[in-house]
This record gives C-alpha cells, sequence and structure tokens, in this order.
C-alpha cells in the first residue's frame, strides 16, 4: 500500500479522498402544479414540470407589527424566486419577465378562471403541516381583476379563517373605513395576505410559512395586474419586498415591486391596539393617492 502511494505521488497525485460508505441522499423532490394543462390549452405551449426544493428552517425570528425587520441569514429572493406561470418553480431564476410573458396573452376571463383554478389548489396545500391541520377554510383573496389598488396584508384571522374570505373582522372593518376615507369602496380593491392559512392564535407567519405561500401571492398579483400594491403591515413588507428595513423606514418612500408601485404602511390590526397611528397611516395614504394621480376625497 505505501509503495502504491509513493507511486501515486510521484506522480503528481497528492490527495485521494476518503471514500465514503454511506452517503447521504438528496432530499426528495416535491412538485406542485397549478393546472399545467390549464395552461397548455389557454396558451398552447408545452409546460416542463417544475421543482420546489423543500425549504430549510432557518430559525429566523418572527417579526412584529411594531417593530423593526431583522435581516435573515441569506435574502429571501436566493431562496424563494417563484416562476408563477401554473407551474412554480422555486429553484428557477427570477421569474418576473416569464410571469409577465406568460399572463400577457390571457384574456381577463382567461385570468379569472386561472385565479377560480388557483384558489383550488390553494384550498389543497398542506405544505405547511401546522396550518393546514388547524385551518377551517383557505383564505384565498377577493377582488377584480385589473383593480386600481392591492392591499396585502399578513395572514387570516379567526374570523377570515370561518369565513374563507380576508379582512372581515374588525380589521377588516377598519380597513373598509380606511378605503372609503380615500374614495375606494372594497369592492373596486383586490385583498388578499402573504399566507393563505390563519397561523394558530394569530401569532406572525415565518419566513418558511411565507415562502411555501409566496408562488400562490406571486400567481395571484401576476392574474390581478393591479395597478397600485399597499402593504399593510411589517410582515407584508418584509416577505413581498424581502426587506429586513423596519415599516417605520419604509412608510412614506416611493417602493415598487416589479415595476408595480408599492405603498407601506400600519396593519389595520395594529392600529386598533394603538390608534394614535392613525393619522400615521393617513399621511402614507394622502402619499399614495398622490402617486396614483388622485386627489384626497374632501380636500
Amino acid at each position: 500500500m505505501a509503495d502504491l502511494v509513493e507511486s501515486l505521488r510521484m506522480s503528481g497525485i497528492n490527495y485521494l479522498p476518503r471514500s465514503v460508505s454511506n452517503p447521504k441522499r438528496p432530499e426528495p423532490v416535491q412538485r406542485i402544479s397549478v393546472e399545467c394543462e390549464a395552461l397548455q390549452a389557454d396558451s398552447g405551449q408545452t409546460v416542463p414540470p417544475a421543482r420546489l426544493n423543500p425549504q430549510p428552517e432557518d430559525g429566523s425570528p418572527s417579526a412584529k407589527e411594531s417593530g423593526s425587520i431583522q435581516s435573515e441569514n441569506q435574502p429571501l429572493r436566493n431562496r424563494l424566486p417563484v416562476a408563477a406561470s401554473g407551474l412554480f418553480a422555486l429553484d428557477a431564476p427570477d421569474p418576473s419577465s416569464v410571469v409577465q410573458e406568460e399572463t400577457a396573452s390571457l384574456s381577463p376571463d382567461q385570468r379569472r378562471e386561472r385565479l377560480r383554478r388557483l384558489a383550488e389548489e390553494v384550498s389543497r396545500c398542506s405544505k405547511c403541516a401546522e396550518l393546514a391541520r388547524g385551518r377551517t377554510k383557505t383564505v384565498f383573496g377577493v377582488g377584480p381583476i385589473d383593480a386600481e389598488l392591492c392591499v396585502v396584508g399578513e395572514a387570516p384571522g379567526a374570523q377570515e379563517d370561518l369565513k374563507g374570505e380576508p379582512f372581515v373582522g374588525d380589521a377588516g372593518q377598519l380597513l373598509d373605513k380606511i378605503l372609503k376615507a380615500i374614495g375606494f369602496d372594497r369592492s373596486q380593491v383586490y385583498i388578499c395576505n402573504i399566507l393563505r392559512c390563519r397561523p394558530p392564535s394569530n401569532r406572525t407567519p415565518d419566513a418558511v410559512e411565507a415562502g411555501n405561500c409566496r408562488p400562490f401571492l406571486e400567481a395571484t398579483l401576476a392574474l390581478v395586474k393591479p395597478r397600485f400594491l399597499c402593504l399593510m403591515g411589517a410582515t407584508a413588507a418584509r416577505y413581498l419586498l424581502e426587506s429586513s428595513s423596519g415599516i417605520g423606514a419604509l412608510r412614506g418612500r416611493e417602493l415598487n415591486w416589479r415595476g408595480v408601485p408599492v405603498a407601506v404602511t400600519y396593519h389595520p390590526a395594529y392600529l386598533l391596539r394603538y390608534p394614535d397611528k392613525k393619522h400615521d397611516t393617513w399621511e402614507d395614504m394622502k402619499k399614495m393617492l398622490a402617486r396614483m394621480g388622485r386627489a384626497v376625497p374632501g380636500a
């Protein structure tokens, strides 16, 4: 054996890899399909299967509505890119151009049908086992396609879980008042959340749950095509914008998400606990209206 090693060394080979008797097998690939056949029928394209890699638990702390947002060890953009086309690939490149191309040719009726099928897919999702076990209903989203404004909140609460519709509890009633104050009826606005299932005891969604639900959110926004986004609360801002900044640093800034103008403000549930922040929210809404080219009602 020594002679063999010496012979190899004289030949320029100084390192031999140690054999591994029990190599770790790769994690099984998980797949998620949202009506692939429908996409082929609508666009005439053949869609290859996409892979959904399981997201590791990174131990990131939950963000609170009133607190600063702590940064992740690894940017969410690197872990959670999505191709929201009818198939979702969390190991795919940045899909924004792919999403736009695949939805651009769809008629309004086709987009509505795709949203309906997407909602059905959500209702069968069990990636977040704890949330799937505890939910009464999944809470997809409500409102028209091509909405001028889309509101994105955190996650369903108790009333939303029972009814299957976002923002229908006390926070929803306050949201309706905010929308009315800026000249919108609720029926004119598309409303959804970062998560489609209620977390136990209304706790803050964690990064893995947000990552599991992100494909549904991005597909929804691609099909609805809102002209403006209003992110309500630190959780919505953190996970959609993939930002480590706190809500105080994001409010009042002219932000964008994939070309869509974004306003960030407090969640209505936070305003119910801290009514003195309603003035700040009103200032945020006025800035958003100015950016939208709308006048402040009654001004």
